[in-house]
C-alpha cells in the first residue's frame, strides 16, 4: 500500500504528521510504501505573521497534542518556507528521497528553533543528517528540476479538492483510496493502514482461489 504526505517542512501541524508516520514506518514496514510531496503554505511568498502570533500558534498546538515545541524559527513577517523546503527537494534529488531529511528539517525547527528558513542554514542542517556535500546541495536548489518539485504536492491537494496540511494519501492495491486532510494523531492512520491492508489482502487472496470470470 502506498501513503502520500503532502507537508511543508516548517508546518507545525506537518511536524506533528511526521512523528506519527514515522511510527506507521516502523509498525507497517514494507507493507506501507510512504512518500512524501511538498505542499507550500504561502506558495514562494513570507508567511507574513511575526513571533507573537506563531508563538501562539505553538500555545494551541501544545494544548491540543501535548508536545511543546520551539518556534523561534519564525524570525518576523517576511520568513518564508521556500528555501527549507527546496533543501529537502534538493537532498531527495541528491539520492536521500525518504522521510528522513524533511524530518531533520522539521525537528531543527521544531524542537530546536534553529532557522532553518535561511537557506544557509537549512543546507547546513542536511548537510549534517546526510553526509551529503553543502556546495551540491546548494546548487541543487537552484536546478529546475528541484524547483519544480514545489508545486506538486499543491497539485495534489487541488485534485483532491483538500486545501490543509497535512494531507496523507492512502492507497491500496484493490485500489481503494483515502484522504486525511489535517489529521496528525497516530491512532487514526493506524487504523486505516490496518483495514486497507486487511481489504487488499483477502481481496487479493480471494481472486487467487476464485479467479473473475471471463
Amino acid at each position: 500500500m502506498k501513503l502520500t504526505f503532502c507537508l511543508d517542512v516548517l508546518s507545525l501541524w506537518c511536524h506533528y504528521a511526521m512523528l506519527s508516520v514515522e511510527r506507521l514506518q516502523a509498525e507497517f514496514g514494507s507493507s506501507l510504501d510512504v512518500a512524501w510531496e511538498i505542499a507550500l503554505m504561502r506558495g514562494d511568498g513570507p508567511l507574513g505573521y511575526g513571533r507573537e502570533l506563531n508563538a501562539w500558534f505553538f500555545r494551541r498546538g501544545e494544548a491540543i497534542t501535548g508536545r511543546r515545541l520551539d518556534p523561534a524559527w519564525l524570525e518576523g513577517p517576511l520568513t518564508g518556507t521556500r528555501e527549507a523546503n527546496l533543501a529537502a527537494l534538493a537532498a531527495a534529488a541528491l539520492g536521500r528521497p525518504g522521510l528522513e531529511v524533511p524530518a531533520a528539517l522539521m525537528r531543527a525547527a521544531m524542537e530546536q528553533g534553529r532557522h532553518v528558513a535561511r537557506r544557509q542554514e537549512a543546507v547546513a542542517v542536511v548537510a549534517e543528517r546526510t553526509g551529503l556535500n553543502a556546495r551540491a546541495l546548494d546548487l541543487a536548489m537552484d536546478d529546475p528540476a528541484v524547483i519544480a518539485g514545489l508545486a506538486q504536492g499543491n497539485r495534489t491537494l487541488a485534485a483532491h479538492g483538500v486545501d490543509q496540511r497535512p494531507v496523507l494519501l492512502f492507497e491500496n492495491a484493490i485500489p481503494d483510496r483515502a484522504i486525511l486532510s489535517g489529521v496528525w494523531a497516530f491512532e487514526p492512520m493506524a487504523a486505516l493502514a490496518r483495514t486497507m491492508l486487511r481489504d487488499e489482502e483477502r481481496f487479493l487472496a480471494f481472486n487467487r482461489v476464485d479467479p473473475q470470470p471471463e
